[in-house]
Protein backbone atom coordinates (compact mmCIF):
# COMPACT_ATOMS: atom_id res chain seq x y z
CA UNK A 1 0.00 0.00 0.00
CA UNK A 2 1.49 3.66 -1.06
CA UNK A 3 1.88 6.01 1.39
CA UNK A 4 -0.98 8.43 0.34
CA UNK A 5 -3.65 5.66 0.45
CA UNK A 6 -1.99 4.78 4.29
CA UNK A 7 -2.95 8.06 5.32
CA UNK A 8 -6.02 8.44 3.63
CA UNK A 9 -7.28 5.26 5.36
CA UNK A 10 -5.87 6.53 8.61
CA UNK A 11 -7.84 9.79 8.25
CA UNK A 12 -10.94 8.32 7.05
CA UNK A 13 -10.88 6.29 10.42
CA UNK A 14 -10.26 9.30 12.53
CA UNK A 15 -12.98 11.16 10.54
CA UNK A 16 -15.32 7.83 11.16
CA UNK A 17 -14.22 7.52 14.52
CA UNK A 18 -15.04 11.12 15.31
CA UNK A 19 -18.44 11.97 13.32
CA UNK A 20 -19.85 8.77 15.16
CA UNK A 21 -18.54 9.84 18.63
CA UNK A 22 -19.75 13.54 18.07
CA UNK A 23 -23.02 12.09 16.47
CA UNK A 24 -23.25 9.53 18.98
CA UNK A 25 -22.80 12.44 21.84
CA UNK A 26 -25.04 14.78 20.24
CA UNK A 27 -28.52 12.34 19.62
CA UNK A 28 -27.70 10.97 23.03
CA UNK A 29 -27.97 14.54 23.96
CA UNK A 30 -31.33 15.61 21.71
CA UNK A 31 -32.50 11.97 23.42
CA UNK A 32 -31.75 12.89 26.64
CA UNK A 33 -33.09 16.43 26.34
CA UNK A 34 -36.77 15.53 24.12
CA UNK A 35 -37.30 12.86 27.47
CA UNK A 36 -36.43 15.60 29.55
CA UNK A 37 -38.76 17.76 27.96
CA UNK A 38 -41.49 15.41 28.47
CA UNK A 39 -41.12 14.13 32.21
CA UNK A 40 -40.80 17.73 33.29
CA UNK A 41 -44.14 18.83 31.92
CA UNK A 42 -45.73 15.58 33.15
CA UNK A 43 -43.79 16.30 36.47
CA UNK A 44 -45.11 19.53 36.54
CA UNK A 45 -48.91 18.71 35.38
CA UNK A 46 -48.87 16.29 38.28
CA UNK A 47 -47.54 18.66 41.18
CA UNK A 48 -50.13 21.30 39.97
CA UNK A 49 -53.22 18.34 39.84
CA UNK A 50 -51.74 17.56 43.25
CA UNK A 51 -51.57 21.29 44.79
CA UNK A 52 -55.17 21.84 43.20
CA UNK A 53 -56.74 18.69 44.07
CA UNK A 54 -55.46 18.86 47.33
CA UNK A 55 -56.16 22.53 48.33
CA UNK A 56 -59.99 22.57 46.91
CA UNK A 57 -60.25 18.85 49.19
CA UNK A 58 -58.68 20.48 52.53
CA UNK A 59 -61.26 23.05 52.03
CA UNK A 60 -64.53 21.89 51.58
CA UNK A 61 -64.11 18.46 53.41
CA UNK A 62 -64.03 17.73 57.22
CA UNK A 63 -62.95 14.97 59.49
CA UNK A 64 -65.77 12.81 59.71
CA UNK A 65 -67.70 13.34 56.80
CA UNK A 66 -70.29 10.79 54.92
CA UNK A 67 -67.99 8.16 53.23
CA UNK A 68 -70.00 7.95 50.35
CA UNK A 69 -70.40 11.93 50.16
CA UNK A 70 -66.22 12.52 50.91
CA UNK A 71 -65.84 9.57 48.07
CA UNK A 72 -68.39 11.41 45.62
CA UNK A 73 -66.84 14.54 46.66
CA UNK A 74 -63.20 13.59 45.87
CA UNK A 75 -63.96 12.62 42.30
CA UNK A 76 -65.60 15.61 41.61
CA UNK A 77 -63.08 17.55 42.91
CA UNK A 78 -60.43 15.76 40.77
CA UNK A 79 -61.95 15.66 38.10
CA UNK A 80 -62.47 19.48 38.10
CA UNK A 81 -58.18 19.50 37.44
CA UNK A 82 -57.49 16.37 35.73
CA UNK A 83 -57.65 15.46 32.43
CA UNK A 84 -57.61 11.68 30.29
CA UNK A 85 -54.00 11.12 31.70
CA UNK A 86 -54.52 11.61 35.60
CA UNK A 87 -55.82 8.90 37.71
CA UNK A 88 -56.36 8.74 41.53
CA UNK A 89 -56.09 5.51 43.59
CA UNK A 90 -57.12 4.89 46.97
CA UNK A 91 -56.14 1.69 48.82
CA UNK A 92 -55.60 -0.04 45.23
CA UNK A 93 -59.40 1.01 44.20
CA UNK A 94 -59.12 3.54 41.54
CA UNK A 95 -61.38 5.99 42.08
CA UNK A 96 -60.64 8.15 38.56
CA UNK A 97 -58.86 6.95 35.27
CA UNK A 98 -59.38 6.82 31.69
CA UNK A 99 -56.59 4.74 30.95
CA UNK A 100 -56.98 0.92 30.39
CA UNK A 101 -53.94 -0.37 32.95
CA UNK A 102 -53.40 0.46 36.72
CA UNK A 103 -50.46 2.71 36.88
CA UNK A 104 -50.27 1.35 40.93
CA UNK A 105 -48.37 -1.93 39.21
CA UNK A 106 -45.88 -0.18 37.09
CA UNK A 107 -45.21 2.17 39.65
CA UNK A 108 -46.03 1.40 43.59
CA UNK A 109 -45.68 3.99 45.90
CA UNK A 110 -44.88 4.44 49.90
CA UNK A 111 -46.75 6.71 51.75
CA UNK A 112 -44.01 8.68 52.47
CA UNK A 113 -42.31 8.65 48.74
CA UNK A 114 -41.80 12.21 46.65
CA UNK A 115 -42.97 12.40 43.32
CA UNK A 116 -41.48 9.32 41.51
CA UNK A 117 -41.43 8.55 37.69
CA UNK A 118 -40.97 5.48 35.52
CA UNK A 119 -41.11 4.84 31.18
CA UNK A 120 -42.44 2.31 30.17
CA UNK A 121 -43.75 -0.10 27.23
CA UNK A 122 -47.23 -0.86 27.21
CA UNK A 123 -49.25 -2.11 24.62
CA UNK A 124 -47.04 -1.40 21.89
CA UNK A 125 -47.45 2.46 23.03
CA UNK A 126 -44.13 4.49 25.05
CA UNK A 127 -45.67 5.78 28.62
CA UNK A 128 -44.34 7.56 31.37
CA UNK A 129 -46.14 7.64 34.46
CA UNK A 130 -45.62 10.13 37.13
CA UNK A 131 -47.06 9.85 40.68
CA UNK A 132 -47.18 10.56 44.24
CA UNK A 133 -48.76 10.23 47.67
CA UNK A 134 -51.40 12.24 48.82
CA UNK A 135 -52.66 12.52 52.68
CA UNK A 136 -55.97 13.95 52.83
CA UNK A 137 -58.54 13.47 55.78
CA UNK A 138 -55.88 10.56 57.35
CA UNK A 139 -55.94 8.72 53.90
CA UNK A 140 -53.51 7.85 51.24
CA UNK A 141 -54.31 8.58 48.12
CA UNK A 142 -52.17 8.05 44.94
CA UNK A 143 -52.20 10.87 41.88
CA UNK A 144 -51.10 9.86 38.62
CA UNK A 145 -50.38 10.98 35.43
CA UNK A 146 -50.01 8.94 32.23
CA UNK A 147 -48.74 10.21 28.98
CA UNK A 148 -48.24 8.42 25.92
CA UNK A 149 -44.84 9.48 25.08
CA UNK A 150 -44.81 7.29 21.47
CA UNK A 151 -44.84 10.26 19.50
CA UNK A 152 -41.82 11.63 21.43
CA UNK A 153 -39.89 8.18 20.44
CA UNK A 154 -41.10 8.46 17.23
CA UNK A 155 -39.14 11.67 17.12
CA UNK A 156 -35.90 10.88 18.89
CA UNK A 157 -36.24 7.50 15.91
CA UNK A 158 -36.72 9.84 12.79
CA UNK A 159 -34.13 11.94 14.34
CA UNK A 160 -31.77 9.24 14.32
CA UNK A 161 -32.00 8.25 11.05
CA UNK A 162 -31.48 11.79 9.92
CA UNK A 163 -27.48 11.64 11.79
CA UNK A 164 -27.11 8.37 10.50
CA UNK A 165 -27.83 10.34 6.91
CA UNK A 166 -25.99 13.40 7.74
CA UNK A 167 -22.81 10.66 9.15
CA UNK A 168 -22.51 8.84 6.18
CA UNK A 169 -23.22 12.00 3.94
CA UNK A 170 -20.29 13.74 6.35
CA UNK A 171 -17.88 10.55 5.60
CA UNK A 172 -18.11 9.94 1.71
CA UNK A 173 -18.18 13.96 1.43
CA UNK A 174 -14.80 14.13 4.27
CA UNK A 175 -13.37 10.83 2.30
CA UNK A 176 -13.10 11.74 -0.59
CA UNK A 177 -11.59 15.53 -0.07
CA UNK A 178 -9.07 13.68 2.48
CA UNK A 179 -8.00 11.34 -0.89
CA UNK A 180 -8.02 14.31 -2.96
CA UNK A 181 -5.67 17.15 -0.29
CA UNK A 182 -3.58 13.86 0.52
CA UNK A 183 -2.68 12.79 -2.67
CA UNK A 184 -2.23 16.51 -3.48
CA UNK A 185 -0.11 16.93 -0.54
CA UNK A 186 2.02 13.90 -1.46
CA UNK A 187 2.68 14.84 -5.06
CA UNK A 188 6.28 16.21 -3.47
CA UNK A 189 7.04 13.28 -2.28
CA UNK A 190 5.67 11.29 -5.74
CA UNK A 191 8.03 13.89 -7.67
CA UNK A 192 11.09 13.58 -5.15
CA UNK A 193 10.50 9.87 -6.02
CA UNK A 194 11.15 9.92 -9.43
CA UNK A 195 14.01 12.12 -9.15
CA UNK A 196 15.47 9.61 -7.27
CA UNK A 197 15.04 7.09 -9.57
CA UNK A 198 16.50 8.89 -12.44
CA UNK A 199 19.84 9.56 -10.11
CA UNK A 200 19.58 5.75 -9.53
CA UNK A 201 19.97 5.07 -13.07
CA UNK A 202 23.28 8.10 -13.26
CA UNK A 203 21.29 11.05 -14.20
CA UNK A 204 23.37 12.78 -11.06
CA UNK A 205 22.41 16.26 -12.36
CA UNK A 206 18.77 16.28 -11.69
CA UNK A 207 17.22 17.79 -8.10
CA UNK A 208 13.90 18.35 -6.34
CA UNK A 209 12.23 21.23 -7.37
CA UNK A 210 10.14 21.69 -4.24
CA UNK A 211 9.73 24.92 -2.58
CA UNK A 212 7.63 24.47 0.63
CA UNK A 213 8.03 25.69 3.77
CA UNK A 214 7.49 22.60 5.82
CA UNK A 215 9.19 18.93 6.30
CA UNK A 216 8.88 18.24 2.99
CA UNK A 217 10.42 21.00 1.35
CA UNK A 218 13.11 20.53 4.11
CA UNK A 219 13.64 17.24 3.38
CA UNK A 220 13.84 17.77 -0.57
CA UNK A 221 16.61 20.64 0.37
CA UNK A 222 18.42 17.97 2.45
CA UNK A 223 18.08 15.60 -0.92
CA UNK A 224 19.31 18.42 -3.05
CA UNK A 225 22.29 18.37 -1.00
CA UNK A 226 23.05 14.94 -1.25
CA UNK A 227 22.41 15.09 -4.60
CA UNK A 228 24.98 17.40 -4.59
CA UNK A 229 27.27 15.45 -2.89
CA UNK A 230 26.64 12.35 -4.61
CA UNK A 231 27.42 14.00 -8.11
CA UNK A 232 30.70 16.22 -6.54
CA UNK A 233 32.10 12.59 -5.40
CA UNK A 234 31.27 10.90 -8.50
CA UNK A 235 32.70 13.64 -10.70
CA UNK A 236 35.84 13.29 -8.48
CA UNK A 237 35.81 9.37 -9.22
CA UNK A 238 35.10 9.72 -12.45
CA UNK A 239 38.00 12.20 -12.93
CA UNK A 240 40.28 10.22 -10.97
CA UNK A 241 39.77 7.29 -13.14
CA UNK A 242 40.36 9.02 -15.93
CA UNK A 243 43.44 10.58 -14.43
CA UNK A 244 44.25 6.90 -14.00
CA UNK A 245 43.71 5.84 -17.18
CA UNK A 246 45.48 9.23 -18.79
CA UNK A 247 48.25 8.21 -16.40
CA UNK A 248 49.10 4.69 -17.44
CA UNK A 249 48.17 5.53 -21.69
CA UNK A 250 50.52 8.47 -21.41
CA UNK A 251 53.10 6.54 -19.38
CA UNK A 252 52.97 3.83 -22.42
CA UNK A 253 52.61 6.37 -25.08
CA UNK A 254 55.82 8.26 -23.56
CA UNK A 255 57.82 5.13 -22.88
CA UNK A 256 57.46 4.69 -26.92
CA UNK A 257 60.58 7.35 -27.95
CA UNK A 258 63.34 6.33 -24.59
CA UNK A 259 62.58 2.20 -25.29
CA UNK A 260 62.92 2.37 -29.07
CA UNK A 261 66.25 4.30 -28.39
CA UNK A 262 67.40 2.09 -25.78
CA UNK A 263 66.26 -1.10 -27.89
CA UNK A 264 68.20 -0.03 -30.75
CA UNK A 265 71.46 0.37 -28.12
CA UNK A 266 70.67 -2.46 -27.05
CA UNK A 267 70.75 -4.19 -30.12
CA UNK A 268 73.63 -2.77 -31.22
CA UNK A 269 75.59 -3.79 -28.07
CA UNK A 270 74.54 -7.33 -28.89
CA UNK A 271 75.34 -8.08 -32.42
CA UNK A 272 77.56 -5.50 -33.11
CA UNK A 273 81.66 -5.63 -32.44
CA UNK A 274 81.88 -2.32 -31.07
CA UNK A 275 84.64 -1.35 -29.55
CA UNK A 276 85.35 0.21 -25.64
CA UNK A 277 84.66 4.19 -26.32
CA UNK A 278 81.37 2.64 -28.32
CA UNK A 279 80.12 0.44 -26.41
CA UNK A 280 80.26 2.82 -23.11
CA UNK A 281 78.40 5.85 -25.12
CA UNK A 282 75.80 2.85 -26.06
CA UNK A 283 75.42 2.10 -22.28
CA UNK A 284 76.08 5.97 -21.46
CA UNK A 285 72.80 6.54 -23.34
CA UNK A 286 70.96 3.55 -22.11
CA UNK A 287 71.62 4.87 -18.74
CA UNK A 288 70.81 8.47 -19.45
CA UNK A 289 66.98 7.18 -20.95
CA UNK A 290 67.06 5.04 -18.07
CA UNK A 291 67.05 7.74 -15.42
CA UNK A 292 64.91 9.59 -17.80
CA UNK A 293 62.02 6.93 -18.09
CA UNK A 294 61.92 6.80 -14.07
CA UNK A 295 62.16 10.85 -13.65
CA UNK A 296 59.32 10.94 -16.22
CA UNK A 297 57.20 8.36 -15.00
CA UNK A 298 57.21 9.78 -11.48
CA UNK A 299 56.66 13.35 -12.77
CA UNK A 300 53.66 12.51 -14.92
CA UNK A 301 52.15 10.64 -11.70
CA UNK A 302 52.26 13.66 -9.60
CA UNK A 303 51.16 15.61 -12.82
CA UNK A 304 48.36 13.65 -14.22
CA UNK A 305 47.18 11.30 -10.94
CA UNK A 306 48.00 13.79 -8.18
CA UNK A 307 47.39 16.94 -9.47
CA UNK A 308 50.53 18.23 -7.65
CA UNK A 309 52.78 21.38 -8.70
CA UNK A 310 55.77 21.26 -10.64
CA UNK A 311 58.87 22.60 -9.43
CA UNK A 312 60.93 24.84 -12.43
CA UNK A 313 63.85 26.09 -11.97
CA UNK A 314 66.52 27.96 -14.84
CA UNK A 315 67.54 25.42 -17.24
CA UNK A 316 69.76 25.86 -20.27
CA UNK A 317 67.01 25.59 -23.10
CA UNK A 318 70.10 24.68 -25.78
CA UNK A 319 70.75 21.97 -23.90
CA UNK A 320 66.98 20.75 -23.84
CA UNK A 321 67.15 21.36 -27.91
CA UNK A 322 69.88 19.39 -28.47
CA UNK A 323 68.72 16.39 -25.90
CA UNK A 324 65.35 16.99 -27.59
CA UNK A 325 66.75 16.26 -31.19
CA UNK A 326 69.00 13.70 -29.68
CA UNK A 327 66.37 11.48 -28.12
CA UNK A 328 64.14 11.44 -31.75
CA UNK A 329 67.19 11.12 -33.95
CA UNK A 330 66.48 7.45 -34.20
CA UNK A 331 62.43 8.22 -34.98
CA UNK A 332 62.93 11.01 -37.55
CA UNK A 333 65.66 8.81 -39.24
CA UNK A 334 62.99 5.95 -39.60
CA UNK A 335 60.50 7.80 -40.72
CA UNK A 336 62.45 10.02 -43.36
CA UNK A 337 61.40 13.48 -41.65
CA UNK A 338 64.56 15.65 -40.54
CA UNK A 339 64.14 17.73 -37.75
CA UNK A 340 65.37 21.16 -38.03
CA UNK A 341 66.21 22.88 -34.37
CA UNK A 342 66.82 26.77 -33.68
CA UNK A 343 67.27 28.24 -30.77
CA UNK A 344 67.39 31.83 -30.02
CA UNK A 345 66.93 32.00 -26.27
CA UNK A 346 69.13 31.32 -22.98
CA UNK A 347 67.75 30.33 -20.30
CA UNK A 348 63.89 29.74 -18.86
CA UNK A 349 62.14 28.60 -16.22
CA UNK A 350 60.73 25.16 -16.37
CA UNK A 351 60.95 21.44 -15.48
CA UNK A 352 63.83 19.92 -17.84
CA UNK A 353 61.90 16.39 -18.00
CA UNK A 354 58.32 17.22 -18.44
CA UNK A 355 59.29 20.02 -21.38
CA UNK A 356 61.25 17.35 -22.84
CA UNK A 357 58.51 15.30 -22.70
CA UNK A 358 56.08 17.91 -24.19
CA UNK A 359 58.36 18.22 -27.34
CA UNK A 360 59.04 14.90 -27.88
CA UNK A 361 55.51 14.45 -28.45
CA UNK A 362 54.93 17.39 -30.84
CA UNK A 363 58.10 16.32 -32.73
CA UNK A 364 56.29 12.72 -32.64
CA UNK A 365 52.78 14.00 -34.11
CA UNK A 366 54.63 16.29 -36.69
CA UNK A 367 56.37 13.00 -38.14
CA UNK A 368 53.66 11.23 -38.31
CA UNK A 369 51.46 14.42 -40.15
CA UNK A 370 54.48 14.40 -42.34
CA UNK A 371 55.18 12.71 -45.35
CA UNK A 372 58.93 11.24 -45.99
CA UNK A 373 61.00 14.16 -47.15
CA UNK A 374 59.22 17.18 -45.23
CA UNK A 375 60.76 18.96 -42.55
CA UNK A 376 60.10 19.06 -39.19
CA UNK A 377 60.95 22.97 -37.34
CA UNK A 378 61.79 22.67 -33.31
CA UNK A 379 62.32 26.58 -32.74
CA UNK A 380 62.58 28.78 -29.51
CA UNK A 381 62.74 32.28 -29.83
CA UNK A 382 61.80 35.56 -27.12
CA UNK A 383 58.74 33.71 -24.95
CA UNK A 384 57.85 30.82 -27.12
CA UNK A 385 59.00 27.06 -27.58
CA UNK A 386 57.46 26.20 -30.94
CA UNK A 387 57.02 23.11 -33.59
CA UNK A 388 56.15 23.30 -37.22
CA UNK A 389 55.13 20.53 -39.95
CA UNK A 390 54.29 20.41 -43.76
CA UNK A 391 51.96 17.68 -43.12
CA UNK A 392 48.29 16.95 -43.14
CA UNK A 393 47.04 19.86 -41.17
CA UNK A 394 44.20 20.08 -38.72
CA UNK A 395 40.22 20.27 -39.53
CA UNK A 396 39.14 23.20 -37.98
CA UNK A 397 36.64 21.56 -36.09
CA UNK A 398 39.00 19.39 -34.32
CA UNK A 399 41.58 22.00 -33.14
CA UNK A 400 39.36 22.55 -30.19
CA UNK A 401 39.24 18.74 -29.60
CA UNK A 402 43.04 17.54 -30.22
CA UNK A 403 43.84 18.11 -26.59
CA UNK A 404 41.52 16.18 -25.20
CA UNK A 405 42.42 12.78 -24.18
CA UNK A 406 42.32 9.87 -26.53
CA UNK A 407 40.72 11.99 -29.20
CA UNK A 408 41.97 11.49 -32.53
CA UNK A 409 41.62 13.67 -35.94
CA UNK A 410 41.59 10.63 -38.02
CA UNK A 411 41.07 7.43 -36.50
CA UNK A 412 42.04 5.08 -39.55
CA UNK A 413 45.83 7.16 -40.04
CA UNK A 414 46.00 6.66 -36.73
CA UNK A 415 45.66 2.95 -36.17
CA UNK A 416 47.96 2.73 -38.93
CA UNK A 417 51.18 4.60 -37.54
CA UNK A 418 50.62 3.55 -33.53
CA UNK A 419 48.59 6.59 -32.93
CA UNK A 420 46.56 6.85 -29.02
CA UNK A 421 45.19 9.98 -28.90
CA UNK A 422 46.87 11.08 -26.05
CA UNK A 423 50.16 12.99 -26.84
CA UNK A 424 48.41 16.52 -27.19
CA UNK A 425 46.47 15.92 -23.86
CA UNK A 426 49.93 15.38 -22.19
CA UNK A 427 50.86 18.22 -23.89
CA UNK A 428 48.31 20.28 -22.80
CA UNK A 429 48.83 19.33 -18.96
CA UNK A 430 52.24 20.03 -18.80
CA UNK A 431 51.48 23.32 -20.42
CA UNK A 432 49.09 24.36 -18.06
CA UNK A 433 51.27 23.22 -15.11
CA UNK A 434 54.13 25.44 -16.54
CA UNK A 435 51.13 28.70 -16.76
CA UNK A 436 51.86 28.26 -20.16
CA UNK A 437 49.63 28.86 -23.14
CA UNK A 438 48.82 26.15 -26.31
CA UNK A 439 48.24 27.75 -29.73
CA UNK A 440 47.40 25.67 -32.24
CA UNK A 441 48.30 27.32 -35.70
CA UNK A 442 46.85 24.88 -38.59
CA UNK A 443 45.86 24.96 -42.45
CA UNK A 444 44.32 21.45 -43.30
CA UNK A 445 46.23 20.21 -45.97
CA UNK A 446 49.27 22.43 -45.45
CA UNK A 447 50.97 22.76 -41.94
CA UNK A 448 50.61 22.88 -38.58
CA UNK A 449 52.04 25.09 -36.27
CA UNK A 450 52.16 24.10 -32.21
CA UNK A 451 53.28 27.09 -29.87
CA UNK A 452 53.97 26.96 -25.91
CA UNK A 453 53.74 30.39 -25.16
CA UNK A 454 55.52 31.06 -21.59
CA UNK A 455 54.60 34.21 -20.05
CA UNK A 456 56.65 37.08 -20.39
CA UNK A 457 57.96 37.00 -16.65
CA UNK A 458 59.55 33.53 -17.54
CA UNK A 459 62.02 34.43 -19.80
Amino acid sequence: MKLWQKVSLLCVCVLLAVVIVCSSLLLFYARDNILSNNIEQAKSRQSSLVISFTEMAQYYLRDGENPFVKSYALKYYFQRFADETSVLIRDGEILQSSIIFDPAEILPLAPDDDAQYVLTETYDRNILIVGSPVLLLGEVYSVYTVKDITVAYNDIARLTWRFAAVCAASIIVGTILIIILVRKASQPLISLKRITRRIAVGEYDQRADIRTNDEVGALASDFNDMAEAVQSRVAQLEDTAQRQKLFIGGLTHELKTPMASMIIHTETLLTADLNSDEARNSLIHLNEQSRWMERLSQKLLRLITLELEIKVQPENIQELIDDVSSSTAELMRERETPLIAECEITAMKIDYDLMKSLLINLIDNASKASKPGQEVTLRAYENTIEVSDHGSGIPPEDTARVTDAFYTVDRSRSKEIGGSGLGLALVKRIDDAHGAELVIESEPTASTTVKVVFPESNT
